[in-house]
């Protein structure tokens, strides 16, 4: 066979393989319309999503502190000496709490809410401090905080605790007071306002200097700076006209702003 035939027989075959593949519609060789050859473009990877934060965790409300009740006066008739007491003496827990709308109930279910102080804000119980809450009205008209000149309210009305006042005696005297002022100042009791007159028979220097400090304003000029003019112990007024704890048993409720009891206490 000679050469030429051979060649003949290649180039059919080629073309039978060609013609072939063509049918299985098989593209060797795909071209595009600019004559390069396709390459099979790799899927584009999506950006990675960053996942969203995690919601920020509800803070926990601070717990109030505990409030511990006591009797007081509560086996008192009268309406303006009767009262219990309310103290903060939480050492675990010694931030200040308003007491301003908690509401007090005895066992038939008769009410008072605490008010507020006397200048309209919030009343708040430090630690260590106490309030004396009482049944009747309040003789200043509002509610306050003890000090150390507080006394002088009871020379024209009768609070239901204790108080005193820092002796005149005890204040640093002017050279100039003669011996029989010095005298008349030793005799005064505390916690009182004197009647001064002709018969008082004291010069007009004592007189004016009795005058400017005995009194509840010239004791707070005298010892507002002091480290225990805070008495830390309140009085606070439900203003009713009749008793509200019974005299010989009963039960004290206290409940908070939001209507949850608190704490209470039984005789």
């Amino acid at each position: 066979m000679n050469k030429d035939v051979m060649w003949l027989i290649f180039v059919l075959i080629i073309v039978g393989i060609v013609f072939g593949f063509q049918r299985k519609n098989i593209n060797l060789f795909s071209q595009t319309p600019s004559g390069n050859v396709n390459q099979t473009t790799p899927a584009k990877t999506p950006p990675a999503t960053t996942p969203a934060p995690a919601p920020a965790p509800t803070p926990a409300t601070a717990k109030p502190p505990a409030l511990r009740l006591g009797l007081g006066q509560v086996y008192s008739t009268q309406p303006a000496q009767e009262y219990i007491v309310l103290e903060h003496f939480d050492f675990d827990n010694k931030q200040a709490i308003s007491i301003s709308g908690m509401k007090l109930q005895n066992r038939d279910r008769v009410s008072g809410t605490v008010g507020k102080n006397e200048y309209g804000g919030d009343i708040y119980l430090n630690y260590g401090e106490r309030a004396a809450i009482v049944t009747g009205e309040s003789p200043l008209g509002k509610n306050f905080k003890l000090n150390k000149c507080s006394g002088y309210f009871n020379q024209n009305n009768s609070l239901p605790v204790y108080t005193s006042c820092p002796s005149l005696s005890d204040l640093p005297q002017p050279r100039n007071l003669n011996n029989k002022c010095i005298q008349y100042i030793e005799s005064l009791p505390n916690c009182a306002v004197p009647n001064i007159n002709a018969d008082t028979g004291i010069d007009n220097t004592c007189a004016e200097f009795v005058i400017q400090h005995a009194s509840y304003v010239g004791c707070v000029a005298d010892h507002k700076n002091d480290t225990d003019f805070d008495q830390r112990h309140w009085l606070i007024y439900l203003g009713k006209n009749a008793e509200m704890w019974g005299s010989r048993r009963d039960l004290i409720q206290l409940f908070d702003q939001l209507g949850k009891l608190i704490a209470e206490i039984s005789y």
